[in-house]
């Protein structure tokens, strides 16, 4: 990061805690501006002593150039505060907490956020906004479409595909090979051995559809 400001889009408290740790461990302190005026929950004020930290909730981005980050996690969240914001033209950066073990024939895109002791192989692929949570493992091949977010422990094999708004839950296996759509809910444990559509929420040993999802809900 080149910028000596951060603008974060949107307060989820844990999001910020992982932003900043993420820059911290690879010796960044960025003055910070965060806008929470799309804060939905009785959250505390956010401080950090490590970092200048302002805050507002106008989201008319003004004083001077800054790198921007969505500091939400849900997919439909992260779909929703990036569009408000569209308008500005923002510039994303990706973040990359320094335990991780991201391939350099890897592909990050823009607004990626990658935490700590994740592994990323061999010409894997991450769309803008994708979440890569602690201790997961992203194979060789694999894409992940825009705002995906991959919760902690979760492994996704080789030459995967996972379409865009999806979530993969905690501790989730995915087989090389499997193909899971967008706008899926994929629960906490579940071993995926087959593909799985567009808008479902599905869960278990084998991972089975159990219910339509509309995205949003998530």
């Amino acid at each position: 990061m080149d910028r000596d400001r951060l603008l974060v889009l949107g307060l989820s408290e844990p999001t910020l805690t992982m932003i900043f740790d993420n820059l911290a461990s690879a010796g960044r302190f960025p003055q910070v501006h965060v806008v929470d005026n799309l804060r939905r929950t009785g959250l505390r004020p956010f401080d950090d002593p490590r970092f200048t930290i302002t805050r507002s909730s106008d989201n008319a981005h003004s004083g001077g150039p800054s790198d921007a980050f969505l500091g939400v996690s849900k997919p439909p969240t992260k779909v929703a505060v990036a569009a408000l914001f569209a308008h500005l033209g923002l510039a994303y950066t990706t973040i990359v907490h320094a335990t991780a073990a991201v391939s350099h024939t890897a592909r990050l895109a823009p607004g990626v956020l990658v935490n700590s002791l994740v592994s990323i192989a061999a010409f894997a692929e991450l769309g803008e906004f994708v979440s890569v949570n602690r201790h997961a493992s992203i194979g060789h091949h694999t894409r992940l479409d825009a705002y995906c977010t991959v919760n902690p422990g979760a492994n996704i094999a080789g030459d995967v595909r996972v379409g865009a708004r999806t979530l993969i839950g905690i501790g989730v296996n995915v087989v090389d090979g499997v193909t899971i759509g967008a706008d899926t809910v994929v629960g906490a444990g579940s071993v995926v051995t087959k593909n799985l559509p567009d808008g479902v929420v599905a869960h278990g040993n084998p991972c089975r559809v159990v219910r339509d999802h509309t995205p949003g809900s998530s």
